[in-house]
């Protein structure tokens, strides 16, 4: 098996552990919606910031200490995490350094996991590589997230901190095998890449401002639609759990239909689909509430959960067949600076939006419904050909003046 399937498995189940609750884990300790989009957009600055950090580790012949350093990481935010649960008024100072420890380990987990996908894959299997890299992530993270909900239920801080720091430890000790050492560092081999690099990249596909606005649906998928299921299952972590081991079988089941005609479409005729899909995911988001029954809830939810892996798989694969034909590390780098800069800025705006005093749920709701629109901003990515600019001159790849995708 590649190493990147046992990495992103290792850390999807240790995500669903802790991580995965901490917009619940916010709510409960009594932050607004408000305070957590900050909190959010914080977490953006921090990983923008790391990302220099983890750029100049990583080509100073460091590929296997940054991989290291995504489990170290991930035990430091566990431990602040409970830190901060311990404290009885964390205050602003508790929320900012909490942030700051989730962006550090966001960073130092995303970059890895993007070069060591982008590794093993090219434009004929990206597809399918990455349909079965979100089958492995759904089936382990919903493992880690029961496991999660019943320990956190139980109080048992503890043993969940213990399990943490061993799965981590099991993590790290995988990278002093040979094998995967040398895959390790054939993953990161690419020449560094300085800052200036990356903001002067230009191309005709709109790639550094859909990068800004894909941050902000990452965040809104990841912890204000957790937030609403929370809200739906009567601020249950163990209902919360259910639902989503639940919802990751029927969805992997549905996946499993049609990954496999993924590379035999047209990539780009399936992302205009997708975006549309996509955007309807929003519009369903914003018309989910606890008035409905349970089988129309986890119908609609279902739904939801479908099209929105769907649209990932489709991004992802018109993503990384594009990075093929650009400087792959720079584009890589671009994604993330261009993500999290949007991140911090547009979780500011959304912050200023939710501050009215809506109920919680009506408040998310009307987010989802303003995202069923900004989503259309994606099509802008599907244009077909393309000319990449670096200091003023075309290129792709190297010498090429125009790229083509299918």
């Amino acid at each position: 098996m590649h190493y990147f399937f046992q990495f992103s498995g290792i850390h999807a189940f240790l995500v669903g552990l802790l991580p995965f609750f901490m917009p619940t884990l916010l709510w409960q300790q009594g932050y607004s919606l408000t305070e957590i989009a900050v909190f959010i957009a914080l977490s953006g600055l921090a990983y923008l910031f790391t990302l220099w950090v983890w750029e100049h580790l990583r080509s100073e012949k460091g590929s296997v200490r940054v991989v290291r350093a995504s489990f170290l990481t991930e035990v430091l935010l566990v431990a602040g995490l409970f830190s901060f649960q311990q404290q009885a008024d964390s205050g602003a100072t508790g929320l900012i350094l909490l942030a700051i420890l989730n962006g550090i380990y966001g960073c130092f987990y995303w970059m890895a996991q993007r070069l060591l996908f982008k590794s093993i894959s090219h434009s004929r299997n990206s597809g399918q590589h990455f349909g079965n890299f979100q089958i492995l992530v759904a089936v382990m993270l919903k493992i880690g997230i029961v496991a999660g909900a019943f320990l956190l239920e139980q109080s048992s801080d503890l043993i969940l901190f213990i399990l943490s720091v061993l799965i981590s430890t099991a993590g790290v000790a995988q990278t002093f095998k040979t094998k995967v050492a040398v895959e390790i560092n054939t993953a990161f081999s690419a020449p560094a890449v300085r800052v200036s690099e990356v903001l002067r990249f230009r191309d005709s596909f709109g790639s550094r401002g859909v990068f800004f606005v894909d941050g902000l649906f990452l965040f809104l998928e990841s912890y204000f639609w957790t937030l609403s299921l929370y809200f739906i299952n009567r601020e249950s972590l163990l209902e919360l759990g259910g639902m989503m081991v639940i919802l990751a079988i029927a969805v992997a089941a549905l996946f499993k239909l049609v990954q496999t005609f993924i590379d035999r479409m047209s990539a780009i005729r399936l992302f205009r689909w997708a975006i549309l899909l996509y955007a309807f995911s929003w519009l369903l988001r914003g018309m989910v509430d606890e008035t409905h029954s349970t089988q129309q809830q986890y119908g609609v939810i279902l739904v939801i959960a479908f099209l929105t892996s769907l649209f990932r798989l489709s991004f992802n694969k018109v993503f990384f067949d594009r990075s093929d034909k650009t400087g792959t590390h720079t584009y890589l780098l671009l994604k993330s600076y261009c993500s999290q800069l949007g991140v911090a800025v547009l979780f500011i705006v959304t912050a200023l939006f939710l501050h009215q005093g809506k109920a919680p749920l009506e408040a998310l709701q009307a987010v989802y419904f303003v995202s069923s629109i900004l989503a259309l901003v994606y099509f802008r990515y599907s244009w077909q050909t393309g000319a990449v600019r670096v200091d003023g001159e075309a290129m792709s790849g190297k010498n090429n003046l125009l790229i083509k995708t299918r």
